[in-house]
């Protein structure tokens, strides 16, 4: 059944994470790049995994939402970098870096795998989990302020 929570936490994962794309290019490329779609991507996968994954799951308990915002980081961090690596595989490519079709393929793994090891630093870790924390609480409170507000009602 749809709630209204669902795009509110669809609202929050996209607006996180196109931030933590911000820093993750830092972290990176050592800089911000101009005209980098990887915030745009970042905000509309995230977007969908809180809206499908998180959305749903809110309310059970205040440790649970705590538990699926940050298991909602995660899923989103592995998707995010499961999309943008098919765009680095195509990248690549074109640049004539693969010799055949299977190269390519093992080295849309690689690229996943060298992303998330990327995102294994200290700094970003507790940005992203600490997030996920937030998000869970606060889509936890709101969830009980609807939710008190839709019974004081029937």
């Amino acid at each position: 059944m749809f709630t209204l929570i669902q795009p509110i936490a669809a609202v929050f994962f996209a607006v996180f994470a196109a931030y933590c794309s911000k820093q993750f290019e830092l972290l990176h490329f050592g800089e911000m790049r101009d005209g980098s779609s990887l915030p745009l991507w970042s905000a509309g996968v995230a977007a969908v995994v809180g809206w499908l994954f998180v959305g749903r799951r809110i309310g059970r308990a205040i440790w649970h939402s705590v538990y699926q915002g940050v298991q909602g980081v995660v899923l989103a961090a592995i998707a995010i970098s499961a999309v943008m690596a098919v765009g680095e595989v195509f990248y690549r490519g074109y640049h004539r870096r693969y010799d055949e079709p299977m190269e390519a393929l093992t080295g849309y793994f690689s690229i996943v795998i060298d992303w998330l090891r990327e995102m294994l630093v200290q700094d970003f870790l507790v940005l992203t989990l600490g997030g996920g924390v937030v998000i869970g609480l606060v889509l936890h409170v709101l969830w009980l302020l609807m939710e008190r507000r839709r019974n004081d009602r029937g």
